[in-house]
């Protein structure tokens, strides 16, 4: 990281240690380390003439200073945007980067085509896509990180929506099951839950809402989930299902990337989520605004067929 940042990347670094409580998850948000961090932190001291972080524990605690300069910094930011905003209005200029924070299974299907059309229609635009779980993203949105977010809310596991956000409907999705393409249910159109207790799961690693999700899941319908493999990343879960034998829970969208040798097949009951694009509240700016609507566009005509392909059983 280059060591001369401004002092308003130094004040969104102090606010996401205030808002996340410690340098790492920081760090997550703002895709940087924690050493990275503390080096700018170190500078903005020098610049106010006071310490701004005490070592608390494994996290950190803000001084009075430092509190005092986080609060201020939440309206300097927010004014940053809108002031972004008003001069975008004011020329009418459709251009600009546009930082997009966005959930694996989106990004494996409606949002790479949606950021193809806009980068045609729109070439002044730079899209930049960040793959992101909600646990991420929108902490990111309100430290302005990114400036719009692709998330998932499971009815059974919704997403709080934070203060001054405006969420904005993109599909609906189901879950589907994942079965090595050899199990003895492979060829059933729907499958229980409750007929897979005794088998062994995997699931995205810990702590992940993804994790969280696949667990709550199961006990709801009276398992308590053996999961013997925790990984990042669906196609990883779909080689561990067809190399071991293992099963999983995914969103129907995850099963676009899903080999030959696995088998997608409905949950029964339906378990749904709604995709939404989140972004700050406001006006936005106009090449942001232009996102959010290829986005839309992408996800309400994505193709419902692709859902139902060949690996199916």
């Amino acid at each position: 990281m280059s060591g001369d940042l401004s002092n308003v990347e130094r004040l969104r670094m102090l606010h996401a240690v205030w808002r996340r409580g410690s340098l790492a998850a920081a760090a997550e948000v703002l895709h940087v380390t924690p050493s990275a961090i503390s080096q700018q932190l170190t500078k903005l001291e020098r610049e106010a003439g006071t310490g701004l972080l005490i070592r608390h524990g494994r996290g950190v605690r803000l001084t009075p200073a430092g509190l005092l300069l986080a609060q201020r910094s939440d309206r300097v930011l927010a004014e940053l945007r809108a002031a972004r905003a008003d001069l975008d209005s004011l020329t009418g200029a459709t251009t600009g980067v546009v930082e997009i924070g966005a959930i694996p299974s989106g990004v494996h299907t409606f949002i790479t085509p949606a950021l193809t059309g806009l980068a045609v229609r729109h070439p002044g635009i730079e899209a930049r896509l960040h793959e992101v779980e909600p646990e991420v993203a929108l902490p990111g949105l309100a430290d302005g990180v990114f400036d719009v977010v692709v998330v998932e809310s499971w009815e059974n596991l919704p997403l709080t929506r934070p203060p001054d956000t405006r969420w904005t409907v993109l599909r609906d999705d189901s879950a589907r099951l994942v079965l090595p393409a050899g199990h003895r249910l492979a060829a059933a159109e729907s499958v229980r839950a409750e007929e897979l207790a005794d088998e062994i799961w995997v699931a995205w690693a810990r702590p992940t809402r993804a994790n969280a999700w696949l667990r709550q899941t199961l006990r709801e319908r009276g398992i308590e989930p053996t999961v013997r493999h925790t990984v990042s990343g669906f196609g990883t879960q779909f080689a561990v299902v067809a190399g071991f034998g293992a099963v999983t829970l995914v969103p129907s969208m995850a099963t676009t990337i899903a080999p030959p040798t696995v088998v997608c097949t409905a949950l029964y009951p339906p378990l749904h989520r709604q995709l939404y694009a989140v972004q700050p509240q406001g006006e936005a700016r106009p090449a942001v605004a232009g996102c959010v609507t290829a986005l839309v566009e992408a996800a309400r005509t994505w193709g419902d067929q692709v859902l139902v392909s060949g690996n199916e059983g």
